[in-house]
C-alpha cells in the first residue's frame, strides 16, 4: 500500500509543480518570448512535452490517490481516510484533473497545432488560462485538505 502513497505524492508533486510553472513562469514570460521570437520554438518543442507530463501526472495522481484511498479504507490502517478534509481534497483534485483533460488540454492542443485564428484563438487561450488559474487556486485548499487529513485536521494545534 505504501507504494501507492509514494507514487501519489511523487506524481502529485510533478503535476502541481508544472501547474505552478505554467501559471507563475510561462504566463509571465510569453509576451517577452513573443517579442524576442522565442515563443514559436518554445510552443513547438518544450510546451507539448510539458503538457504531456502535466496531463498524465494529473491522471495518475487521481488514479493512485483513489487506489490508495480504497486500500486504506478496506484495511482501516490509514489515518485520515474517513475525514471530511480528505474528501474535499479528493473532490478538488478530481475537478482539477477534469479541467486539465477537458478544458486546458483540448484548447492547448488546438493552439499548438495552429488550428485557430482571431477570436477563436483568443477564446481558446482565455479558456485554457482561466482553467489553469482556477486549478492553481484550487490547489491550495486541496493541498491543505489532504495534508490536514493525516495531521489531525485543519484545527489541529488550536
Amino acid at each position: 500500500m505504501w507504494i501507492f502513497e509514494f507514487l501519489h505524492v511523487l506524481i502529485g508533486i510533478l503535476w502541481i509543480g508544472l501547474l505552478y510553472f505554467f501559471n507563475l513562469v510561462q504566463v509571465q514570460s510569453m509576451p517577452k518570448m513573443t517579442e524576442e521570437g522565442a515563443a514559436k520554438p518554445y510552443t513547438q518543442i518544450i510546451l507539448p512535452r510539458a503538457l504531456f507530463f502535466f496531463r498524465h501526472a494529473a491522471l495518475w495522481t487521481v488514479i493512485t490517490g483513489i487506489v490508495y484511498y480504497y486500500l486504506g479504507l478496506r484495511s482501516g490502517t490509514v489515518q485520515g481516510i474517513h475525514s471530511w478534509e480528505i474528501m474535499i481534497g479528493m473532490l478538488l483534485g478530481i475537478i482539477m484533473a477534469g479541467n486539465v483533460w477537458f478544458i486546458i488540454w483540448p484548447n492547448q492542443k488546438k493552439i499548438i497545432a495552429g488550428e485557430l485564428e482571431g477570436d477563436a484563438l483568443t477564446r481558446a487561450k482565455r479558456y485554457a488560462f482561466l482553467a489553469s488559474r482556477t486549478n492553481a487556486w484550487l490547489s491550495l485548499p486541496m493541498l491543505i485538505g489532504m495534508i490536514a487529513a493525516n495531521h489531525g485536521g485543519i484545527m489541529a494545534g488550536f
